[in-house]
């Protein structure tokens, strides 16, 4: 009776193995044909030298299109999409000195609703890295050529036995070269370690498990420089500017042209004046419409004062020596622009004259500054109002800001310049005292400040702190730009105004409209700190304050150059990883190279058919045929299982080329399937005919 582990006696055994040692041999066994595997056939096949061909170059294209090609498209994504401002600058060394890739990879998407980032440099390595892990088995098949010519060399006896694989070296190369996966590299290296227990490894094993270990580290590399790449790369926010044609901003200033007529048109209608317009800007012998009209004093208080709800506003460029400017106020919302506006600046430069000046050695108040340059300071006004200048009464130093034209005092008396020729030049020159008030009410007992007794003090003492200046204020038509992301403005051009228009921004100064703000302004700091902080603060508050007393002249004018700042994600990818990336994929790539051209160069034979030539023998190689059998397990699946022998004939008569889809045995059409288990020899499988059903009608 039969063993049940045994397969039954009808079937016959095909392939087994029933050896645990390779030196004492493995065997595929069969009752009906006992050849080895392998064996050469008694047909009188023959093969001819061949010339060079193009052994695996679809393969070798294939790898190279996967590599380079990704290499070339993240290279191109890191040159074309670089931003500039943030990386420090164009190309590879720019950034590699700021240490970072910085590209707006929605460059080319302009809408505003979209403010997000595509980091489309990680999708590229995360897709290139998954086809890389996946073209090792492609490599391998081309590493097979090479492997496979040195087996050729082995087999026609160029060198000793040892250089051709036993059985089990053969499985392992199989494993190897068909899928180079880290069990088949597993096992190929356990083999290799067992020197004691195995023969002699011969040198194609030992270059194509080294091979396999290099793909498969090489490829793993890859993806550990993609997953460094993916974690220390991120996306920052920045507000990106956007060029915007579509709408007029009404950021810059330009002189109201409309006002000035009307006010000449009032003058001569009202019978005040009937000479012709003046040569420059509102400017008639009567001045005093500047203190009649509102628009001067309601525009004007309210910059000076930095009121919310004006629509003008003075800043001051400390890098452009104090320059101040006028700029939109606070009820214009310029937020997220930057643009170029075209507007007007003042810049102050004056010198403190208390210690230039005639002093009274009893009193110790300043006389007169003739000395310094100024013959009519201090200016002293009666306590009557209506006899100004005069001595009579009790004659009083007021807070003025004179301007000094042919060395006459303009502003200082009340409706009238008081000068015959009111054309300023440019620079204005003119002179500033200001003094206040001693209120100590217990406080202190220094009741005019802790700089007053300083040599370098810019203040009188007696008989009330008391400041005297002399300034040099030059006017300029000025171009500015706005850095929306910064907010910070920066001068473009300047050009200095004309003595019209110089004389026309003077005028509300030299009427007072500044000068009580000047004086709060400069309460603390002037009793408090010494001469050269004081003049640098009046510096900054006499341009600003003048600028601001004339902001009523101008109307908003179209800003130029306007770009709106939209909300934008930038990439920003380390350059360390990026590199490391990009050389192992040309390391790669450069290996599938390298193997193609050590497989061009193998000498090669061309399988000659006993049958016949034709073109499709010819275009078969037996370089090709051994790469098949290092790669596929079909022709040895083939081998292990012939076809019938009725069918030979018929096979004989196909190309070597047709006959490698063909070779594999299943039998009358369906009949034959394969068992696994315990055979007569050991385990392994067998061939099984399967039963035919009882039917009305044969089965075929």
């Amino acid at each position: 009776m039969a063993s049940p582990l045994l397969p039954p006696e009808k079937d016959r055994t095909v392939l087994s193995w029933n050896s645990t040692d390779e030196h004492q041999g493995s065997s595929f066994g069969s009752e009906t044909d006992e050849k080895a595997v392998g064996q050469p056939s008694e047909r009188r096949w023959s093969s001819r030298p061949s010339k060079h061909r193009l052994v695996g170059f679809l393969p070798t294209i294939i790898v190279l299109m996967i590599t380079l090609g990704f290499a070339v498209i993240i290279v191109g994504f890191l040159l074309g999409m670089q931003y500039a401002p943030g990386q420090g600058g164009q190309g590879f060394s720019a950034a590699i000195k700021h240490g970072y890739f910085v590209l707006n990879e929605n460059k080319w998407n302009h809408s505003s609703s979209d403010s997000g980032g595509h980091l489309w440099v990680l999708v590229l390595s995360a897709l290139a890295s998954h086809l890389i892990s996946d073209t090792s088995s492609i490599l391998m098949t081309l590493i097979a050529y090479r492997i496979g010519a040195q087996w050729l060399a082995a087999s026609r006896g160029d060198s000793g036995i040892t250089d051709s694989p036993t059985p089990a070296q053969y499985g392992m190369l199989l494993r190897l070269m068909g899928s180079s996966s880290i069990t088949a590299i597993g096992d190929g290296c356990l083999y290799a370690a067992r020197s004691r227990a195995r023969p002699r490894l011969p040198r194609l094993f030992k270059q194509a498990l080294s091979m396999s270990i290099t793909i498969w580290v090489l490829a793993r590399l890859v993806g550990l420089a993609d997953l460094w790449l993916h974690t220390t790369s991120k996306a920052i926010p920045i507000l990106q500017p956007i060029p915007d044609t579509s709408n007029a901003y009404m950021f810059a200033a330009r002189f109201n042209d409309t006002i000035c007529p009307a006010e000449r048109a009032q003058f001569k209608d009202g019978g005040i004046s009937t000479s012709t317009p003046a040569l420059y800007p509102c400017f008639l012998e009567f001045h005093d419409f500047v203190i009649m009209e509102d628009w001067p004093k309601d525009v004007g208080f309210g910059v000076m004062a930095n009121e919310s709800s004006s629509a003008w506003s003075v800043i001051t460029l400390a890098d452009e020596g104090n320059l101040a400017i006028l700029v939109p106020g606070p009820a214009i919302d310029a937020r997220n622009t930057s643009y170029t506006a075209s507007t007007i600046g003042i810049r102050a430069d004056c010198t403190s004259l208390n210690s230039l000046c005639s002093h009274d050695p009893s009193t110790k108040t300043t006389t007169n500054c003739s000395e310094a340059g100024y013959p009519l300071l201090p200016y002293f006004e009666s306590s009557n109002s209506s006899s100004a200048g005069s001595q009579q009464d009790t004659p009083q130093v007021k807070d003025y800001i004179f301007g000094i034209v042919n060395g006459q005092l303009a502003g200082a008396h009340f409706g009238d310049l008081g000068v015959v020729s009111p054309l300023a030049s440019n620079p204005a020159n003119m002179a500033v005292q200001l003094r206040w008030e001693t209120r100590n009410e217990g406080a202190t007992d220094d009741a005019h400040g802790a700089a007053a007794d300083s040599p370098d003090s810019a203040i009188d003492l007696e008989p009330s702190p008391t400041l005297y200046a002399g300034c040099s204020v030059s006017f300029f038509n000025v171009t500015a730009r706005l850095d929306g992301e910064q907010n910070t403005w920066s001068l473009v051009t300047s050009t200095p105004s004309s003595r019209e228009f110089t004389t026309t921004l003077w005028l509300p100064t030299v009427y007072q409209y500044a000068t009580e703000y000047l004086a709060n302004d400069l309460l603390t700091i002037a009793r408090t700190q010494e001469r050269y902080p004081v003049m640098a603060a009046l510096n900054q508050h006499l341009a600003r304050l003048m600028l601001g007393a004339a902001a009523g002249y101008f109307a908003p004018a179209e800003a130029t150059d306007v770009e709106r700042l939209t909300p934008t994600l930038l990439g920003q990818y380390p350059v360390a990883p990026v590199l490391a990336f990009l050389a192992l994929l040309c390391l790669y790539a450069l290996l599938a190279v390298l193997v193609f051209l050590s497989s061009w160069w193998t000498a090669d034979q061309t399988i000659v058919s006993p049958f016949g030539e034709s073109a499709d023998v010819q275009e078969r190689s037996m370089l090709s045929m051994t790469q098949r059998w290092l790669t596929s397990p079909i022709p040895l699946v083939g081998a292990a299982f012939p076809r019938d022998c009725k069918r030979d004939e018929e096979d004989e008569l196909l190309p070597v080329k047709r006959q490698q889809g063909r070779m594999i045995y299943d039998g009358n059409m369906s009949n034959v399937r394969l068992g696994v288990g315990l055979t007569n020899e050991g385990f392994g499988i067998w061939e099984r005919a399967a039963r035919r059903k009882t039917t009305g009608v044969e089965e075929p």
